[in-house]
């Protein structure tokens, strides 16, 4: 049965069942329009603050992944079923099925059904009421229950290629970079999501390019995270891995085109340009041609800018700006080392050790002191500054002979986004 059949048998035997006649007055909601009124929250909402105020209901929960440990995304089962405890069934992300209710008096009765379109499932929503009035009183209760959910919810990064990424606590203040190139980061992000009316009055699509060059180990990942934990928007990622292809790629977009404001995060852009599965001239339709992407701010990362095929920096419609992660200079290595060592190292030593540390990344600088503290906690000795200075010095050993052939220090350095930590990555 095709989804088009399919939608219309399931809107007929709903109106058959509400007919106008007897004042029924029916409404249906896309899903996109069934979030922004939190219908999609109606069953926990009516289960934890207005019980009561169901009739009738055979609706099911849709729980995901993160309520069951070890567990793909499951519809739960109803309350005759295995979950019989409301703490257990609470925190669903929609529902499915019928529920019937009165409010203020009222008979509203809701039903959702999936409705599959290409390789995405979709709710739609249909709501009967014979009061206007109650309906908008229910949604009230709806859009404050939805704020409270929203501030409960954990915010992570929905990665296409791998696992989501919980976004931790993370200020701009934790940022080891000139002053001026996080202030123009940050300015640029934010005046992005802060006036999108600027842009329609303006006639300039509302979409924007940034990339972060620069070697591994330099700040790069750790500014995602600071972004990603400060903006008030869905962050979508895209690692460069070897299965990059172009669906993935398209999917990315799509999901942030459906969902903004977003920012679509492709981290090892070099790499994911060259994966045998992606069409260069596809990726760059897909930037600004076929898409269009309003609302939606994308975010590259690459260790190589010198690599990248000139069409993707040399139209600014694409990336509009480059900001370049170069290597610490000792001002910066010794900021570091203090804001990890102050602790527990003397400041000559944290000064000698900014200055031997000439061509170590982030990432470098900041293990010398977690390999000094390790080291003391393996011999069970309190930190001092010997310890610091035989941990430079095997770090620096290790540069050395990563140079032979083999081994690059990209190799060494490169932990990606994808992997949580708190470095200067």
């Amino acid at each position: 049965m095709s989804e088009s059949l399919f939608l219309q048998r399931q809107s007929s035997r709903f109106l058959a069942a509400h007919p106008r006649e007897a004042g029924w007055v029916v409404h249906e909601f896309g899903g996109d329009s069934a979030e922004e009124l939190s219908l999609n929250y109606l069953l926990d909402c009516l289960r934890e603050w207005h019980p009561a105020a169901i009739t009738r209901r055979t609706a099911l929960p849709l729980v995901g992944a993160g309520t069951f440990r070890n567990s793909m995304p499951i519809c739960a089962a109803s309350e005759a079923g295995a979950l019989n405890s409301d703490s257990e069934e609470a925190n669903a992300y929609g529902w499915r099925g019928t529920i019937e209710l009165i409010w203020n008096g009222h008979d509203i009765h809701c039903h959702v059904f999936s409705l599959m379109l290409g390789k995405g499932c979709f709710g739609i929503y249909f709501v009967a009421t014979k009061s206007l009035a109650a309906f908008r009183e229910l949604l009230l209760v709806l859009e404050r229950y939805g704020k409270a959910r929203l501030k409960e919810k954990k915010k992570e990064i929905y990665v296409v290629n791998g696992e989501n990424i919980p976004v931790t606590a993370s200020s701009w203040n934790d940022l080891v970079l000139p002053a001026p190139m996080v202030r123009d980061i940050r300015s640029n992000v934010e005046g992005f999501f802060a006036s999108p009316e600027r842009y329609t009055a303006l006639g300039i699509p509302h979409r924007r390019g940034f990339l972060f060059a620069g070697p591994p180990g330099c700040g790069k990942t750790l500014t995602l995270k600071t972004l990603a934990f400060n903006t008030p928007a869905k962050f979508i990622s895209m690692l460069g891995t070897v299965d990059v292809d172009d669906s993935m790629l398209r999917h990315a977009l799509d999901l942030a085109e459906g969902c903004t404001p977003a920012v679509v995060l492709l981290e090892d852009l070099d790499r994911i340009v060259d994966a045998k599965g992606v069409s260069l001239s596809y990726f760059l339709n897909l930037l600004d041609g076929l898409k269009v992407l309003n609302g939606v701010l994308v975010i590259a990362t690459c260790n190589e800018p010198d690599k990248l095929d000139p069409a993707l920096l040399h139209r600014p419609s694409r990336f509009d700006r480059v900001w370049r992660f170069d290597l610490p200079k000792y001002e910066q290595r010794l900021e570091l080392l203090q804001k990890k060592g102050g602790k527990y190292f003397s400041e000559s030593a944290l000064e000698k050790a900014a200055r031997r540390s000439e061509g170590f990344s982030m990432a470098y600088a900041q293990e010398i002191v977690v390999n000094a503290l390790l080291e003391c906690a393996h011999e069970d000795l309190p930190p001092s500054d010997d310890h610091l200075f035989k941990s430079l010095d095997t770090l620096r050993m290790q540069r050395k002979e990563a140079s032979k052939p083999g081994e690059s220090m990209d190799e060494r350095e490169s932990v990606g986004f994808g992997l949580s930590g708190h470095g200067n990555r």
